[in-house]
């Protein structure tokens, strides 16, 4: 590994959205680079690749090809587990696809199991929401966020995500796996990582006071996912993605990180080397 025996040099990216535009899929190569430069022991991707599938393998496979040398990890986002509605496959039957290609391309898909290095555990999750992040000032039912559509305006989650069950018990089943992997290794780790595709926290959003942008905030996460983390001491950080904002802060005693490449459509080709290396946030620990 590249780093000293008693340090894990972690680095985290999320939101990639290959399929965005022609710029954030030329940004691979460049992001793949900066992996390389910044001489990571653990990469962490926190979902959201692209919905196509053969693209999907395309890129996990450049990063294969790349012959990194850190561990992967993977826990898939929204956009990954997107399908067409009368399509043969169900988003939980994508998933486990999702899975088999990151374990073909070196990646640990967390969302099955933890993975631990030494004495540090990581778990991982795609999380959900269960409108628990909605805002307070306005009234707005609980039914009309089940439609996912304000003024016009569609969150494609209703598109294009084919879950078995409602999007509270989706929330609920994935906040519940997460506990059974954390509580599967607390007896042999000395630290906890979580990642979550989805939002922890409120308190990482930002609310404009405008139903217009704030009735989409109640799709970023749960305050389960949250909840999960804070009953464990051992867990001392949370990598996300989804919210296409950096964030870098902490509640209580765990530290939260959003590192999101987000949608790219006016950069040069020579602006991508720089910007791949501003999108890749790397965090060190003691082990």
């Amino acid at each position: 590994m590249p780093n000293s025996k008693n340090r894990m040099k972690i680095g985290v990216v999320s939101d990639l959205h290959a399929d965005a535009s022609k710029a954030n899929k030329e940004l691979i190569p460049f992001l793949i680079s900066a992996i390389e430069d910044a001489e990571i022991d653990i990469l962490v991707l926190a979902g959201d690749i692209t919905a196509n599938l053969s693209e999907f393998f395309d890129i996990l496979d450049q990063f294969n090809k790349a012959k990194l040398q850190c561990r992967k990890l993977f826990v898939p986002g929204n956009h990954d587990i997107w399908v067409k509605k009368n399509g043969r496959i169900t988003s939980t039957q994508k998933c486990g696809i999702i899975s088999e290609i990151c374990r073909e391309n070196g990646f640990h898909p967390l969302i099955d199991s933890p993975y631990i290095e030494k004495n540090i555990g990581f778990c991982g999750t795609i999380g959900w929401y269960d409108y628990s992040f909605a805002s307070t000032d306005y009234n707005i039912t609980m039914e009309q966020y089940e439609k996912k559509q304000y003024k016009g305006k569609i969150w494609n989650d209703k598109r294009y995500a084919n879950w078995e069950n409602s999007d509270k018990v989706v929330a609920k089943s994935f906040e519940d796996k997460l506990s059974a992997h954390i509580a599967s290794i607390v007896d042999i780790v000395d630290k906890i990582i979580v990642v979550s595709h989805h939002v922890p926290f409120r308190q990482c959003l930002h609310y404009k006071g405008d139903l217009d942008y704030d009735y989409f905030l109640a799709y970023m996460g749960s305050e389960g996912i949250g909840e999960v983390c804070l009953k464990q001491p051992l867990i001392t950080h949370i990598l996300f993605g989804h919210l296409h904002e950096t964030v870098d802060k902490k509640i209580n005693d765990l530290r939260l990180i959003c590192s999101p490449v987000g949608y790219l459509h006016e950069y040069q080709q020579d602006e991508l080397q720089t910007y791949a290396e501003q999108c890749l946030t790397s965090i060190c620990l003691d082990e």
